[in-house]
């Protein structure tokens, strides 16, 4: 090799271009459940597959898992019901704990704590079911769940006979609310109706047969009137008859208490299925109560889903983590997603500091003697990825074949790697000259296939250059020049690999300008003749091609420099015809 290959391949691989490292993805959950949630409000997850449904941490660690039917969780709960049924059996808390209970019956269709209490039926009256699992003392022929910290209940003064019923407010710490106005309190029973609590704090009273607002804030009353601006006490909203005339179910989800106020106006309050006030008709308008929006909080994440079902993929900040290829995202968060895999559902957790790397010929320039070239690619991945599920494909047409079979898997403590042999074909383009810019620079695009999952494509690059394994030296002694015709011989000298065979070339010579036209004579396998006609007086071009099939031509430049004879004159000497023959430098590597 000479001293400026030498030169250019100790200059080369201090600035091959750095191999490109594709970030990785890892199961934290694999995909083999039918759903994955995240739990609500509290930072778990839910899988449900073959009628069990497991809760996992964020982490991927498994808490628990329960064949019962689970439901969201609410207050820091999920209650679990027979599959197919509505009799609760228990309820998880979000460490993962089970607790269990003494069977029983959902409510109102509401699996759900409130205020710490869950509403059940126990096949004969209402009771509440604490967090700790227990059941209250207290138990009620009818009763709503508790909202916005109080539950309306009604029961019997003699709850085994069921003699003396009455109504009552309970607030979350087991207290009955006693009501009182203008420095009067009602017994209980005076108390016909009593509603819930809506999100605005106002519940509906009805005491000896009249309409009261309940401030859940300060527990006072005050009454109810058709016009804003009324005072007298005598026009108080009042029912006509008893209780079962004038509240009426509406359809299947409202019911309305009417009223009437003084001589000529009426009221009408609508509630919900909870007994929730909904809205008040009054002589001046209809008001509708607020209601809070439960509002999702926005997962933090860099994460950011791309692609529409059934093919999406996921990006971290702009760049391509993993392309289109779930059937779902169902959900980012932090660095991790929830997706659906070929119908199952699984965790992933994205590694921005972990990375495939690739290599080719070891990164290590290649130098192209023949059209093919054999040498390894390898995938190198962090020790979180198995090699036994990992493979890596490139790019068919860049020409880059590999040998499946050739496959070597490794697992170290310091990470693991798949390795192949490869033959690599010599680009058309490829130059034979030894530049460090993009024009020796080869890219094999590859993807890695990992566990599942397909990576984004990883742009390999690698310098490469046609090295020119042969030289063409003219030979001075056989020079001639005769009238503008120039005759001259060169010789091809191959620079052979030990037990290398000889490979077939063919040779071609390029004429710099279009006059110029040449016959070229072999004399042998690496020694030619040539004649060279219509030479032009200055500098000419000229250009020996050696051709090896299927490899882009080696060109070697020569400058022929040809001067006219001119006569002998009284003003100036004889000039003889003569010519002069330069092979070109090569290009001087840029850096």
């Amino acid at each position: 090799m000479n001293l400026q290959k030498k030169l250019f391949l100790i200059l080369v691989i201090m600035a091959v271009t750095s191999p490109i490292n594709g970030q990785v993805a890892e199961w934290l959950i694999q995909p083999v459940y039918d759903n994955i949630r995240m739990t609500n409000g509290e930072n778990l997850i839910v899988t449900d597959s073959l009628k069990h449904m497991i809760l996992w941490t964020p982490s991927g660690a498994r808490l628990n898992m329960t064949n019962f039917q689970m439901y969201p969780f609410k207050e820091g709960y999920a209650v679990t019901t027979r599959r197919s049924s509505d009799i609760i059996t228990g309820f998880f808390n979000k460490d993962g704990k089970f607790k269990a209970i003494q069977e029983c019956n959902m409510t109102y269709f509401m699996p759900y704590f409130s205020d710490n209490h869950l509403l059940v039926h126990d096949g004969t009256y209402y009771r509440f079911v604490y967090t700790s699992g227990g059941f209250s003392e207290s138990r009620y022929e009818n009763a709503y769940p508790f909202v916005n910290g109080y539950a309306s209940c009604g029961t019997y003064v003699d709850l085994e006979k069921k003699k003396d019923p009455y109504n009552l407010l309970i607030s979350k710490d087991g207290q009955q609310i006693t009501f009182s106005y203008n420095g009067k309190s009602f017994d209980d029973d005076d108390l016909e109706f009593i509603s819930s609590v809506n999100d605005e704090n106002v519940g509906i009273i009805v005491a000896k047969h009249k309409v009261y607002y309940f401030n859940g804030k300060d527990r006072s009353l005050s009454p109810v009137f058709a016009k804003k601006d009324e005072s007298n006490i005598k026009n108080q909203a009042k029912l006509e008859g008893d209780l079962s005339q004038s509240f009426t179910k509406e359809s299947d989800s409202v019911y309305v208490l009417r009223a009437k106020c003084g001589k000529n106006d009426r009221i009408q309050i609508k509630f919900n299925h909870l007994a929730l006030p909904l809205s008040i008709s009054l002589a001046d308008g209809e008001y509708v109560y607020k209601t809070k929006e439960e509002t999702e909080i926005p997962l933090e994440t860099p994460l950011k889903v791309v692609g529409q079902k059934p093919e999406c993929g996921i990006n971290w900040e702009g760049t391509e983590i993993l392309p289109p290829q779930f059937d779902e995202v169902i959900t980012c968060f932090e660095d991790k997603a929830l997706v659906r895999l070929k119908g199952k559902c699984g965790m992933l957790k994205i590694h921005k500091d972990e990375n495939f790397k690739i290599s080719i010929n070891k990164d290590r320039p290649i130098d192209f003697r023949h059209k093919e070239y054999e040498t390894t690619i390898r995938l190198d991945m962090p020790k979180i990825i198995s090699t036994s599920k990992a493979w890596i494909e490139v790019d068919s047409n860049t020409g880059c074949e590999i040998d499946f079979q050739s496959e070597e898997k490794k697992e170290t403590s310091f990470g693991n790697n798949v390795q192949y042999n490869c033959v690599l074909k010599i680009p058309e383009s490829l130059p034979d000259e030894m530049y460090n810019d993009v024009r020796n620079e080869i890219a094999y695009p590859t993807y890695v296939f990992y566990e599942g999952l397909k990576s984004p494509v990883i742009p390999y690059k690698v310098k490469a250059w046609h090295y020119k394994y042969f030289n063409v030296d003219e030979i001075e002694s056989e020079r001639s020049i005769n009238q503008g015709i120039l005759s001259f011989a060169f010789n091809i000298n191959a620079e052979r690999n030990p037990g290398e065979a000889a490979y077939p070339t063919s040779v071609d010579i390029k004429m710099g300008s279009d006059s110029l036209y040449c016959e070229l004579e072999k004399i042998s396998e690496t020694r030619y003749k040539c004649k060279v006609f219509n030479l032009e007086e200055g500098n000419n071009s000229i250009v020996v091609q050696i051709i090896e099939e299927g490899c882009p031509p080696a060109s070697f430049p020569f400058e022929v420099t040809y001067t006219k004879p001119v006569a002998k004159t009284r003003n100036r000497p004889e000039v003889k015809e003569s010519v002069t023959i330069t092979k070109k430098a090569k290009p001087v590597l840029e850096i």
